[in-house]
């Protein structure tokens, strides 16, 4: 279980490589930037939600956790490990909202382990993949396919938005700020 105590201590995105290891840099930031801001905090606190919200940031860990496993290793790589989760998903099954209703039932140490999960595999499988432009296993509902590259910016489109509510509602629960 990796956590963040620091922001000083996250990933440091370098200037000068590839496309692909560019990519993964920005994406492990935000993975860092999350654990940031669930740091040290109980799954009381994890579960916490401030009104007219039903956000939490035990949701948001488990959201993102599981929407990175199910884009890369699931609908990319046409799961080439299934996600410790997936008990969880087959028993919540046609439940949109299932990752944010249910993460207040999660243990912090369970929710970041599924991050590290999720980051390990989607780590794997890119280094395995030899071109962004290679297409997805798996077909949106609507037929479109997508190439790695969209699914990584996808993702970091992901965390960054979801950032934003991790950060207002960890300002909530204790004053925290920062990016």
């Amino acid at each position: 279980m990796t956590t963040i105590t620091d922001p000083a201590d996250r990933f440091d995105i370098p200037f000068t490589a590839d496309e692909k290891q560019t990519l993964l840099g920005i994406l492990a930031f935000q993975r860092d930037t999350l654990r940031w801001k669930v740091s040290g905090l109980s799954s009381t606190l994890l579960a916490y939600r401030h009104a007219p919200s039903t956000l939490s940031l035990g949701g948001l860990l488990k959201h993102l956790a599981v929407i990175e496993a199910a884009w890369v290793n699931v609908t990319f790589a046409g799961t080439v490990e299934t996600p410790t989760w997936y008990a969880q998903y087959k028993e919540q099954e046609g439940r949109n909202d299932w990752t944010f209703s249910t993460a207040a039932d999660d243990s912090p140490e369970q929710l970041l382990a599924w991050l590290d999960e999720a980051q390990r595999t989607t780590e794997q499988i890119v280094a395995e993949t030899a071109d962004l432009d290679t297409i997805a296993q798996e077909k949106f509902w609507d037929g479109q396919e997508a190439t790695l590259r969209w699914i990584l910016l996808h993702l970091i489109q992901e965390y960054a938005r979801h950032l934003g509510h991790a950060d207002l509602l960890r300002e909530a629960i204790d004053g925290s700020v920062g990016i």
